[in-house]
This record gives C-alpha cells, sequence and structure tokens, in this order.
C-alpha cells in the first residue's frame, strides 16, 4: 500500500484493517488462531456480509449511552423499537444462549457490513441519510485468538461507561474512537448484545487520516513489494528514523497511556490493534486515537484519585499487590511493548541499522516521566503474561515471565 493513498479516508482506513496484516500476529501461539468461518475473516476477498436484524421491544433491552451522536441514536432507537444486529453465524448457532427469544422477534432490513481486524467489529457500508459512519462490535462467541469473543452486558456497560469517563482525560495527543452507544437483550447478566462505535475521533479534528498501528510494520497481504508504512512515512518527511519514531509514535503512546492509568485508573490496552496513529494531510502524526473500551479498571487508583466506580464487576478482580502489579504488567510489558513496540523495533534496526538499547533507553525515560510512582503499582524487575498453557475453556491466567522490562 502506498502512503499517500491514507488520504483517501474510510475506504483506505478498511483496506489497511482486512490486509495490511502479513506478519502482525506472531507475538503469541494463539495470536492467529480463530474460529471464524473464512468468509466473516478480515482478509478474505468477499466485500462484505449482512447482519442480520430485528426490531426488539424498548422494554426488552437494556440501554447505554455515551452521548451518541443523534443521527445515530436515531438509526438504533426507533419509535417502533430498537433496531438489534446479529451477527449471521450467531443467528444460526442454535446454541446461542436466548437465540430462539431473538428469532421470533419482528424482522427488520439487513444491515451490508465489512470486517475488521478484530473481526467481530465491523464496518456498516451503507450511506444513509443523517446517519454518520460507524462500527458494530457484535456478540460473536467463538473463540478468536485467546478468548470467546461473547458480548455480555456486562462488557457492554463497562465500555460505555469507560467511553464516558475518557471525555474527562485533556491531553494533547490523546483521542478515542467513541463506544457511544451500546444495547443488551434479556435479563441478568448473560443478557448479550451489540456495541456501537463511532468513526470520528473524539475530540473531533477535520482533515485528519488514521492508521491502525499494526499496518506501519505490517506487510501488505496484495501488494507483499510495498515497503512498510512507517518507513514510507519517514521518507516521504525527509526525517531523522529514531527521533521521529520516539517522538511521534512511540512517546505520545506511552504518554497517553500512563495519563490514562494515573489520572483515571483505566488501563487502556493500547496494544498495535486499539491504537490508531491520526495523521495530517501531509502524513504527520498528530494524535494517538484509541479503541476498544472493555477495559480493566483500577479501583485503587480511582479511588485516590477521588472518582466514582461506574462500572460493573470488581475492576481488576485483583486481591493482591501481586495481582494488581501483574495487570499493569499484562497491559503495558506485553500489550504495548511485546506486542506492538517490539515491531516498530525491527523495522528500526533492519531498515535503519538502530541501536535497540538507546530506543528502548529513550522509552523507559519518557515512561518514568509520565508514571513516576510506577514501582507502586508494577513488579519489580520482572513482567507478567497470559499463560499459554491453559486449557482452552479455562479462565486466562498470568505468569511471571522472570524477565527483566524492556520497556519501563
Amino acid at each position: 500500500m502506498e502512503l499517500a493513498a491514507v488520504g483517501q479516508g474510510a475506504r483506505a482506513f478498511l483496506y489497511m484493517e482486512r490486509y495490511v496484516i502479513e506478519g502482525a500476529k506472531t507475538y503469541s501461539p494463539l495470536a492467529s488462531r480463530t474460529e471464524a468461518a473464512v468468509r466473516y475473516q478480515p482478509e478474505n476477498e468477499a466485500p462484505s456480509f449482512g447482519l442480520v436484524t430485528v426490531c426488539a421491544p424498548r422494554d426488552r433491552v437494556s440501554l447505554f449511552q455515551a452521548d451518541p451522536v443523534p443521527g445515530l441514536l436515531r438509526h438504533f432507537v426507533r419509535p417502533e423499537g430498537v433496531l438489534f444486529p446479529v451477527h449471521p453465524a450467531t443467528w444460526r448457532n442454535d446454541a446461542a444462549e436466548g437465540i430462539e427469544d431473538i428469532r421470533a422477534l419482528p424482522p427488520s432490513t439487513p444491515i451490508q457490513v465489512a470486517p475488521t481486524a478484530s473481526t467481530r467489529t465491523v464496518l456498516a457500508l451503507e450511506q444513509l441519510q443523517g446517519v454518520p459512519d460507524h462500527y458494530i462490535k457484535l456478540h460473536y462467541p467463538v473463540r478468536i485468538s485467546r478468548f470467546n469473543r461473547e458480548l455480555r452486558l456486562k462488557n457492554i456497560h463497562n465500555s460505555v461507561a469507560v467511553c464516558s469517563d475518557l471525555a474527562h482525560v485533556l491531553f494533547d495527543s490523546f483521542a478515542y474512537l467513541p463506544d457511544s452507544l451500546g444495547v443488551a437483550l434479556g435479563a441478568g447478566g448473560r443478557a448479550w448484545g451489540f456495541l456501537v462505535r463511532e468513526a470520528r475521533a473524539r475530540p473531533f479534528v477535520a482533515g485528519r487520516f488514521l492508521i491502525p498501528c499494526f499496518a506501519l510494520y505490517a506487510g501488505d497481504l496484495k501488494h507483499p513489494e510495498s515497503p512498510p508504512l512507517l518507513v514510507q512515512m519517514i521518507a516521504r518527511l525527509g526525517v531523522d528514523p529514531v527521533p521521529f519514531v520516539i517522538d511521534r509514535v512511540l512517546g505520545p503512546i506511552v504518554a497517553c497511556w500512563a495519563t490514562v492509568a494515573r489520572e483515571r485508573g483505566i488501563l487502556l490496552e493500547s496494544h498495535a490493534q486499539n491504537t490508531l496513529i491520526e495523521v495530517d494531510r501531509d502524513m504527520v502524526p498528530r494524535r494517538v486515537v484509541h479503541r476498544d473500551l472493555d477495559v480493566w479498571i483500577d479501583p485503587g487508583a480511582r479511588r485516590r484519585a477521588g472518582l466514582a466506580m461506574p462500572f460493573l464487576g470488581r475492576g481488576m478482580a485483583a486481591d493482591t499487590d501481586e495481582e494488581v502489579q501483574g495487570h499493569y504488567s499484562l497491559v503495558y510489558d506485553q500489550f504495548l511493548g511485546h506486542h506492538f513496540f517490539d515491531y516498530v523495533l525491527v523495522i528500526l534496526k533492519g531498515y535503519y541499522g538502530a541501536d535497540e538499547e538507546l530506543v528502548r533507553a529513550r522509552v523507559r525515560e519518557i515512561f518514568r516521566r509520565f508514571f513516576p510512582d510506577a514501582d507502586r503499582l508494577f513488579p519489580a524487575g520482572t513482567m507478567f503474561k497470559f499463560r499459554n498453557g491453559a486449557p482452552p475453556d479455562s479462565k486466562a491466567t498470568l505468569e511471571d515471565m522472570r524477565q527483566a522490562p524492556g520497556w519501563r
């Protein structure tokens, strides 16, 4: 893919989501595993597929809002009921919880969508008057990577609550794609549904374009001869590679993550799939845009900051200091460091002969500057990761890697 194509906006972004992914999922033995049918996977050749929709009575759904755009709210919440989309694989799954009740509801017009990098989050393709571009995150109870991709009431509630909370983050390089509307159908914690994610970042700045961070270093499945977008960006801008990548990419990501964690107790999962770089028309990175807000919350951090806990569940579900430290390490050391920054480092070393330790040291300085009290929350001298050998249907557990952290 040519960097100039990024200026095509939504069309280019969807292409990057689906095809600029070569080599991006090698960070774990489970990263590329999927039970999704080929036709629903992002890299398949089909341009779209249809979501089944029904009209759900308003009194049978739980509705969650974080200041959605009025056109979106009107599109999904209608006088006759709530437009309720269902993934076609879930619709056909007789074992899906409550599916018979949903099949009995009045049908509505199918929605044509295209899959994105996460598979179960899809882009609505129809251009309807008054309805802005948006994504739909679906209940899709198949295993993709490590987890079964259910979307329960708790996940929906917490995603929208985090979206509302992030409106209080005032940081120049920080933005997010809002999960501004959520719907769950059914009773109790087993209820499931969908989230609507707006395609326009908040706070909005005109004349900007988005690049998924994995597309900065991944290969293009359709054009393998194209150099990585990050290499093209460095050449186009004529900049010194190492200072540019640290100052414009890695550094702002660390600063955003640390600021949100310290000030709000929200541990954004800022790996390369959930993190986007916003560039201007000259392809200069300007902000870090975060998406997928069903994340861990640190109740202790929010309590110390005098913030409420408008979230369901027990936050990080951690009972000891060691467990809290394990969660912080997993999200920063693994999701940011190993799953993302290590890949950028390969580009810097392979194309420019960068000094690995110099890059790591510079990023560590930025981390310490924005998270000066990190020693209280992170494990000393080691990192934690998900245990790879756990049975496929068991709860994910953490294990001590007994390795020194490289990025903090």
